[in-house]
């Protein structure tokens, strides 16, 4: 989007975004439609027995993975980083919560620590929201995809760095909060996302189908990245003045700690409903060490690991 920004402008923009999302979306819709009718057919949920741990081993990998990189050896943030695990596996406090918080506090906590005493200074950052798009479709199909649209732009807005930073807010709101699927298809949802070309963020298609059929995926993919477009737009000429804004960094720092966190906990939350038995304690165990020892791509490991999960279940 950015590169298509500078290139030609806002259409540019546009048709950058479209290109990339495109392949994706309509791979995932595939799948999303598949999963839909044929759930209840032995060979998948076989399959999906051995996915699941592999998919927490992954979502695991990438929190520790993310922590060397962000906490170093900087007491605060491996503060935030244990609260934000306590608080979320422990209390059920909203991810979105933490994360804010947490980069208010760091910002504060770096501020005072390096003697700033000038003036705190914000960029407004301001999306507007898709109305006549959600509108339109949900007079015709109701008001879960307004729901959706909701959930989907204020993940969108926190969807930084890795992928995996969104999937413990998606967690809380698709399978806590609204009940739209369960523990085994919301994992179902993020092994498609990461056998696809596209980001992890494009599992969003697959919620967004099962929660509200086709609508609910256009919607749901279409707001998880209209945030990024908005601040690709809105930063594309300042983002050289930002990026070294040491408000912005301390901010950053305190909220990656937090949603770091929020990962791992996250992959605890769900594991409850994978790892089940010893074969899946085995493929869980056997799919970290090759993540850690190898660079193996995900989809791969998880084809293996769904043909592992057949296999078990025809022996056992």
């Amino acid at each position: 989007m950015y590169n298509g920004f500078f290139k030609h402008g806002i259409p540019g923009a546009v048709l950058a975004g479209f290109g990339l999302v495109l392949p994706s979306y309509l791979l995932v819709l595939i799948f999303s439609i598949f999963y839909q009718k044929y759930n209840d057919v032995s060979y998948l949920q076989n399959a999906l027995y051995g996915v699941s741990p592999a998919i927490i081993a992954i979502i695991l990998h990438s929190g520790i993975k993310l922590s060397k990189n962000v906490l170093k050896k900087d007491y605060l943030l491996y503060v935030i980083f244990f609260a934000s695990i306590a608080l979320t596996i422990f209390l059920k406090v909203p991810i979105l919560y933490l994360i804010v918080s947490s980069g208010l506090i760091a910002l504060v906590f770096y501020s005072i620590k390096e003697n700033k005493s000038q003036k705190l200074n914000f960029l407004p950052l301001v999306l507007a929201s898709p109305l006549a798009f959600i509108q339109q479709t949900t007079q015709t199909a109701g008001a879960k995809l307004l729901d959706l649209a909701l959930v989907f732009l204020k993940t969108g807005s926190l969807t930084y760095g890795s992928g995996f930073v969104i999937i413990g807010v998606l967690q809380q709101d698709v399978v806590n909060n609204y009940h739209w699927l369960n523990q085994t298809d919301f994992l179902a949802g993020i092994s498609f996302g990461n056998i696809t070309p596209g980001p992890v963020v494009i599992t969003s298609t697959f919620i967004g189908y099962m929660a509200a059929g086709f609508w609910g995926s256009v919607i749901s993919t279409f707001c998880i990245f209209f945030p990024t477009f908005c601040f690709v737009l809105i930063l594309a000429h300042s983002i050289a003045k930002f990026k070294d804004n040491f408000y912005l960094k301390a901010f950053i720092k305190g909220a990656n700690a937090a949603a770091i966190g929020a990962i791992l906990s996250t992959a605890y939350n769900l594991s409850g409903s994978s790892l089940i038995d010893i074969a899946t304690y085995v493929i869980f165990a056997v799919s970290l060490v090759i993540l850690f020892r190898f660079k193996v791509n995900t989809l791969y490991l998880i084809v293996a690991a769904a043909a592992c999960g057949i296999i078990v279940r025809m022996i056992v």
